[in-house]
């Protein structure tokens, strides 16, 4: 019951056009059917390998979410898996083989460009580069579409120092929409400790996972 009490609670601080996408990383195969239970239709996997074990026991409505690093040696097995969005799309180069692997599989795949905002991450594309490169991606791959960005704060103990790695990204989403002649969906920004200040900040898409799953 813990888990619907917290996806109540959560509802309720989040705007209606805010998605929500439970992030299990960590969560059992219990834990995660009874998210489905209590109305969450997102669900976000951070690695092939859980994604596998559980896609069995989702409903065939459910909007599947890659947001882990993604190996490309693991391309093609997630996009088996009918992926409604690739949210870590972080290199040029994996834009690439996504698209070439969508264009075998014959689907188009929906994804989201990860920009940097942790500079003690090795994964994503820098602030000053993801206008430039999302351009080059959007007119060089026909299989791919860029649906928005995505990003993950540095970590720290007050979650209001986000806030300025947020307003960044979102200037970033409104820039790239302009570079690329197309208005984006999903600025995915926020997790269980500043989710709030993120969507004050412009995200329209929530990663949450250790709110959702506390006793």
């Amino acid at each position: 019951m813990a888990i619907k009490k917290n996806v109540q609670g959560i509802r309720r601080n989040i705007p209606a056009h805010v998605v929500l996408v439970a992030a299990v990383k960590y969560a059992t195969n219990e834990q995660i059917l009874e998210l489905i239970q209590s109305g969450v239709n997102d669900i976000g996997f951070n690695t092939y390998r859980q994604l596998k074990e559980v896609k069995a026991l989702l409903p065939p409505d459910t909007r599947i979410h890659f947001i882990g690093h993604l190996q490309s040696n693991k391309v093609r097995k997630v996009l088996q898996e009918n992926v409604f969005l690739i949210q870590s799309v972080d290199s040029y180069n994996l834009a690439e083989k996504v698209d070439k692997v969508a264009n075998e599989l014959g689907i188009k795949q929906d994804i989201l460009l990860q920009v940097k905002t942790d500079e003690t991450k090795k994964h994503g594309f820098s602030a000053l580069e993801i206008e430039e490169i999302s351009l080059k991606i959007n007119n060089n791959f026909k299989n791919i579409k860029i649906r928005g960005l995505m990003t993950i704060p540095p970590l720290s103990k007050n979650s209001n120092n986000s806030r300025r790695y947020f307003s960044l990204v979102k200037n970033l989403f409104d820039n790239v929409s302009k570079k690329i002649n197309k208005k984006m969906e999903y600025l995915s920004m926020g997790m269980s400790d500043d989710y709030k200040i993120a969507i004050e900040e412009g995200s329209n898409m929530v990663r949450i996972g250790r709110a959702l799953f506390k006793s």
